[in-house]
């Protein structure tokens, strides 16, 4: 009897852990960490229902391997690396990896980035649009090993405009999450 309760709860809470794998991001702060600012994105998008976690970039290969480790294991939709600039006026960069692929069963650490790299550029794509951005392709470190789609983002904006910056974050990874998603209309 209780083997079959604990299957029929396996059974039934399935598809919500996929729905929360989906829709958790990581984010990874690089460059100067205003804890302010990252204590506002962190609430920002857990209050829009997202499962939120911050990693600290790494400064050796030592580190970004065990970064790189954790995240995969998160296994969450994407991941963000974000360099937040409090500044005084509002621009962004937005880049992906320029990891080539590899050609064998084992990649290496500078090829994983690849193995999402069309993912990787969709989702640069959705979140450069709302900004008006276009998407440059350069060596990142922090996605070295990273096993989903990863995007850098350089944001300088004002403290006040923070909030407009997240929306239109928020905007460009909704458009992404839901790509391919049909609408119940349509089924």
């Amino acid at each position: 009897m209780k083997a079959s309760s604990l299957f029929l709860c396996v059974f039934l809470l399935m598809p919500f852990s996929y729905l929360y794998a989906r829709d958790s991001i990581i984010f990874c702060q690089v460059g100067e960490r205003d804890p302010a600012l990252w204590n506002m994105v962190k609430k920002y998008f857990t209050g829009k229902g997202y499962g939120v976690s911050i990693y600290e970039g790494a400064d050796s290969i030592e580190k970004q391997v065990a970064n790189a480790n954790r995240m995969n294991r998160e296994k969450a939709a994407l991941l963000m690396a974000i360099e937040l600039a409090p500044s005084d006026t509002e621009n962004i960069f937005v880049a992906i990896s320029n990891a080539k692929k590899g050609r064998g069963a084992i990649l290496e650490i500078d090829e994983v980035p690849a193995a999402h790299g069309v993912e990787s550029e969709e989702l640069a794509q959705d979140v450069a649009t709302p900004f008006g951005k276009k998407v440059k392709r350069i060596p990142v470190f922090v996605l070295l090993g990273v096993d989903m789609p990863g995007v850098f983002l350089r944001i300088d904006c004002p403290r006040d405009k923070i909030g407009e910056v997240l929306n239109k974050l928020d905007q460009g990874i909704q458009k992404y999450l839901k790509r391919g998603v049909k609408n119940e209309s349509e089924r």
